[in-house]
């Protein structure tokens, strides 16, 4: 009896859970996700900056990496989840993205200089597939901010994205 009672409870407040609402995001989430990313950027940069192939310094990558992967899809996500921005919401929204962007340049160039190391290391396959993910997924999260944002920066946004689409191409391609 004890045990009916207790799925029965469980299920009525999965089923009240579940009938909740999603609550639409704001410009200042997207700020919010646009902040985490950068910071998983820097400290990518840092980490691999400092990269000599040591399998502790590996897993610290893959956590990092992990982490900004994750950064970009909850932005992602909240971006599509969001309304329209306002004129200065998009503005602000372009001013931490044209922020972010040539540390996500400098990230990548920094893992090409360090192609021979992590090749030395054997991780020349998980780099590469680490960096495909990366920039289809930072692609998804640039769409996502275009379609939110005032067409003037969306324009600006799409400019931004070929730096960075440019830069993705050429670590891929050292991979």
């Amino acid at each position: 009896m004890q045990l009916t009672s207790t799925i029965i409870s469980l299920l009525l407040s999965s089923s009240l859970t579940f009938a909740l609402p999603v609550s639409k995001r704001t410009a200042a989430t997207v700020l919010s996700d646009i902040s985490s990313i950068s910071s998983d950027v820097a400290t990518l940069t840092s980490d691999a900056t400092a990269y000599t192939g040591s399998l502790s310094q590996s897993l610290a990558l893959a956590i990092t990496v992990d982490s900004l992967e994750s950064a970009i899809t909850t932005a992602t996500t909240d971006a599509t989840s969001s309304s329209t921005f306002t004129s200065a919401e998009s503005d602000e929204i372009l001013a931490a993205v044209t922020t972010l962007t040539p540390s996500i340049v400098t990230l990548l160039s920094d893992l090409d200089a360090k192609a021979s190391v992590i090749s030395s290391a054997g991780y020349t396959s998980t780099v590469s597939s680490a960096l495909s993910t990366l920039s289809t997924d930072t692609d998804a999260l640039f769409a996502a901010i275009e379609a939110k944002v005032d067409a003037a920066d969306a324009a600006s946004l799409a400019t931004l994205q070929a730096e960075v689409d440019a830069a993705f191409a050429t670590a891929v391609a050292t991979f």
